[in-house]
């Protein structure tokens, strides 16, 4: 590929390589820089993406080529911004010759972030990422068209254990005839490309694909299940639906689930949830109600925030439910039926979403069924303790005399207390983490009832038997004595009565530990980190990813799952949500969106006008597919509920109470200006585009914005009432202007919290002040982003009480 020299016809020189393992790699290999550039590769291919479907290899085939166009837009766009792409020099490249000429490892320099503000988090290599490796540093597209420039394509497959600096890359072209100075540019993860492209090909189950194809098949009754007998066990459950749900909610679960018991036929639910209606909540308790009747489920999602958010409130009402298991106050949530999969980075996991994520338990799991750190160890330690630890003492009397008559020092005089203290809590310790790790990771369907219940009542008597130790009127002479004997037998003159208690608890604590060690011998515990992650996926009812994530179950030997469950459908292109519907096992699948927001991000024109960012649900809904509204708002205050409900949902959706209540009004500045809804009118201000020419800011408009957020603060620090604001814009660069003009003016105040985002970013959140920032307008109506009416729609239902608008020469439309 030197110079990238392409025919006139815009078509790729073929190239030998010794490698093949990935058709999308492979293809975007074959491409020349013209062709990458190329707006037309694919228009004679590229078709409207149609709402029905003649057969599975139509309905797979209708995206093989907009998936093509689009990764190629992607890329497009990538070295079109170039001069902003994280970079570093390549210190050295080694070619691994074993495995084929194209597979060599980069040793590189740090990378660097130019020219990205806002905070960004710094640039890490990921499995997929591609870069650019070439022979000179470079600003723009025409830097790499340079007449001799030497430049390859590069791929990870994965990350190797070795440093950070070093990176094993796969690469378009033989380096060895790369120039000595080179430098690596990052430009797009191709992940999610890559498993959507081999879903298309993979072939697995249809159970849900054939009947999606078309509406009339997926909207028939089963003739041979009762609808009777469907309702009946779904109205089982609806005993465990909280009462705070209202009864549209409780309609779209208990409706959705009516038809999960049918092993006849496939079915597709729709819950459409608008803005403030309570879908994540409704979600999470949809699940919840489901976990442990023996059905088993995968809940994805378009993105790791949505995955996480839906993980924690999952997790918050198992805790919850889970209440206190002991009059103690012992409290162990059991989590082993939830497991959480991704990349622990991108996931942000931390607190208790640690705990179901999934390396983490293979990890904790692994110690605790490790030889020298496990449960078998500890408790054998435990009851070692317990049951010699008189003999124990006078060994350890024995070795610091001989100690001290070799080295002619005095004894160390250790009570029989003091030492019966420190070797039961270096037992305990050990034991205890066991216990815990146990009851938190492994579900208790697998650990059988008594085997619970045995480990908590074993906590409660460590925990008393450690008080006891404690008492101050507890006396080594006497303590020895008693344990002098054989647990169960009490010595009757011995009045200690700390210590006649303290024999009593150590009998019982024996007993249980007995019967623990044999029971718990019994069961089946993987060892070695790969079974126990097999274990772990094979004992989870639920499981939580992104859709893209989902490809990994593929290779996963394990139960099939029954329950499909896709949060914020309306964000996931369709061909994203064929990676999971094709899951082993998968008969029943339930979208919850609203196709009213914003879809996924398409990049390429000519995939958007196909319709490549559709997801299933807007498919469907589309179709005449039915929905179960939720038609209860509780977010906006009803001046700015009234005219996207009125403009988008046709007046469907009603205010909830709180919200048309008088204490639901709040006006943090004074004057008729500042109510709950304020069109502000800028004068002065011009929108400028920024250096590369993408995106655009009004200073001005910057300015009052940060005026308006500091006078909101002056208030604010009067009442000191917990506020957040958010500050949104259809623009990127009006973002990053923003985020520069305030700083960090506002980070250190607990209770004030001010974020910026662009519109598209702050899709599912929510504020108590909204501000946005439209940049520019003008005398016809036209203004861009705001054309949209579901990036619109999303823009004006994300403030609870307060909405400035700026904008200045702008006539409404919608």
């Amino acid at each position: 590929m030197e110079g990238s020299v392409a025919s006139s016809s815009g078509s790729s020189p073929k190239k030998k390589r010794r490698w093949s393992g990935s058709g999308l790699v492979d293809l975007v290999f074959s491409w020349s820089l013209q062709d990458i550039r190329n707006e037309h590769l694919y228009r004679s291919k590229v078709d409207k993406i149609p709402l029905s479907f003649q057969s599975v290899s139509h309905y797979l085939g209708s995206y093989h080529f907009p998936l093509l166009e689009e990764t190629r837009a992607e890329l497009s766009s990538a070295m079109e911004l170039i001069s902003r792409a994280p970079f570093a020099e390549v210190l050295s490249l080694e070619e691994s010759k074993p495995y084929g000429t194209s597979l060599c490892k980069l040793n590189v320099d740090s990378w660097e972030n130019r020219h990205i503000g806002g905070g960004q988090e710094p640039y890490r290599t990921l499995p997929g990422d591609i870069f650019i490796i070439i022979d000179a540093m470079v600003e723009s597209v025409s830097d790499i068209e340079h007449p001799g420039r030497t430049w390859t394509l590069a791929w990870v497959p994965k990350l190797t254990d070795e440093e950070e600096d070093v990176i094993e890359v796969i690469a378009a072209k033989d380096s060895g005839t790369m120039s000595k100075t080179l430098y690596v540019f990052f430009l797009i993860n191709i992940t999610a490309n890559n498993r959507i492209w081999k879903s298309l090909h993979l072939n697995g189950n249809m159970n849900i694909i054939k009947p999606i194809l078309c509406i009339d098949s997926l909207e028939e009754i089963c003739d041979r299940c009762s609808l009777y007998s469907n309702a009946m066990w779904a109205e089982k459950l609806s005993s465990r639906l909280s009462s705070t749900l209202n009864d549209s909610q409780k309609e779209a679960v208990l409706t959705s689930l009516c038809k999960l018991n049918c092993d006849h036929k496939s079915s597709v639910e729709l819950i459409w949830g608008p803005p403030g209606t309570g879908k994540t909540k409704t979600v999470s308790m949809l699940l919840w109600s489901i976990l442990g009747i023996n059905c088993r489920i995968l809940s994805c999602a378009p993105t790791n925030i949505a995955v996480t958010e839906l993980a924690t409130r999952v997790v918050k009402l198992l805790k919850e439910s889970s209440g206190v298991n002991s009059t103690r106050g012992i409290s162990i949530c059991s989590l082993g039926d939830v497991l959480l999969l991704g990349n622990k980075d991108r996931l942000k996991v931390k607190g208790e979403l640690e705990k179901i994520f999934v390396d983490y338990r293979v990890d904790r799991l692994a110690q605790c069924f490790g030889p020298s750190t496990g449960w078998k160890h500890s408790m054998a330690s435990m009851v070692d303790t317990l049951e010699n630890c008189v003999s124990h003492y006078q060994a350890f009397l024995e070795n610091e005399l001989n100690k001290a008559e070799e080295t002619k020092q005095k004894i160390n005089k250790k009570s029989f207390l003091q030492f019966m203290k420190e070797r039961f809590n270096a037992s305990a310790v050990s034991l205890k983490r066991c216990i815990k790790i146990i009851c938190t990771h492994i579900p208790k369907s697998f650990m059988l009832k008594s085997n619970s219940q045995g480990m908590i009542h074993l906590l409660e008597l460590l925990d008393l038997f450690e008080s006891l130790l404690s008492r101050d009127d507890l006396l080594s002479e006497g303590l020895e004595g008693i344990f002098s004997q054989p647990a169960g037998v009490q010595d009757s003159r011995n009045s200690f009565t700390s210590a006649i208690t303290l024999q009593c608890i150590r009998t019982q604590c024996l007993s249980v530990l007995r019967n623990l060690q044999c029971s718990l011998a019994k069961l089946k515990f993987p060892c070695g980190l790969a079974m126990i992650e097999k274990f772990c996926f094979e004992q989870a009812s639920l499981i939580f990813c992104t859709s893209s994530s989902s490809f990994k179950l593929h290779r996963m030997k394990m139960e099939p799952l029954n329950l499909l469950v896709i949060d914020e459908a309306a964000q996931m292109k369709e061909c994203e949500s064929i990676i999971p519907l094709q899951l082993p096992g998968i008969r029943h699948a339930i979208l919850i969106g609203d196709e009213h927001q914003l879809p996924a991000t398409v990049h390429s024109k000519l995939c958007n006008e196909a319709g490549f960012g559709r997801s299933l649900f807007e498919r469907l809904s589309m179709s005449g597919h039915s929905k179960h509204l939720l038609n209860v708002q509780y977010r906006m205050h009803p001046l700015i509920s009234c005219f996207p409900n009125s403009k988008i949902y046709d007046n469907q959706i009603l205010d909830a109470p709180s919200v048309r209540s008088k204490q639901y009004t709040k006006q943090y500045l004074p004057g008729a200006m500042f109510g709950p809804y304020s069109f502000i009118n800028i004068y002065g201000g011009r929108a400028v585009q920024d250096e590369v020419g993408y995106s655009y800011r009004n200073m001005v408009e910057v300015g009052v914005v940060t005026k308006l957020i500091q006078n909101i603060y002056k208030a604010w620090n009067v009442s000191k009432e917990k506020l957040s604001i958010g500050v949104i814009s259809p623009y990127a660069s009006q973002v990053t202007a923003i985020q520069e003009k305030i700083g960090r003016k506002f980070e250190n105040f607990q209770g004030f919290t001010v974020k910026v985002k662009t519109i598209d970013g702050s899709q599912g959140g929510e504020d108590d002040i909204v501000i946005i920032s439209l940049v520019k307008s003008n005398t016809h109506g036209s203004i861009g982003f705001l054309s949209n009416p579901q990036r619109a729609n999303v823009a004006l239902t994300r403030a609870r009480f307060d909405f400035f608008l700026f904008w200045f020469f702008f006539l409404f439309s919608f």
